[in-house]
């Protein structure tokens, strides 16, 4: 199940709420007060589940790309071919990170924005993670960082 089929199975529920509230205020005026304060509290939780929801799939993306990294960085192999796939991972999340974006945003600046979230929680957690790490594994953190970085400054 995919963030945007979330707000179209609802979509009918949504609809019909929505007729309802234009047409329940003209049948019965002296509800129209306590309408219009259930619609502001109806519409600022939906805005408020969507924002929790974005956090969490952000955090998702973050915590898989972590993890590929800590397991590229824990392969017997040499260190050429340990930057090659932490790269590889950190162009993996880019993809990712903006596909979300574009799909959440319709608004350019919001989409940058969004990405820029995304890009924020993995550098957050590169950090965290280098703290952990021997130095060879800091440098590749590092580097994965400043690559990481490059493209959205």
């Amino acid at each position: 199940m995919q963030f945007e089929d979330l707000a179209k199975s609802n979509l009918v529920t949504i609809a019909g709420l929505g007729l309802l509230a234009v047409v329940l205020p003209e049948l019965v005026p002296n509800m129209r007060p306590a309408l219009k304060s259930a619609l502001k509290i109806g519409i600022s939780l939906f805005i408020e589940s969507e924002a929790e929801a974005e956090a969490e799939l952000i955090q998702s993306l973050v915590s898989a790309t972590l993890e590929a990294i800590e397991e590229a960085l824990s392969k017997p192999a040499d260190e050429a071919e340990r930057r090659a796939a932490v790269k590889r991972r950190i162009c993996h999340f880019q993809r990712k990170a903006r596909s979300r974006a574009e799909r959440w945003n319709s608004d350019k600046q919001e989409r940058h924005r969004a990405y820029r979230r995304q890009v924020a929680q993995l550098q957050s957690g590169l950090v965290e993670r280098k703290r952990r790490v021997g130095p060879r594994r800091q440098q590749i953190i590092d580097e994965a960082s400043i690559f990481l970085a490059q493209e959205i400054g």
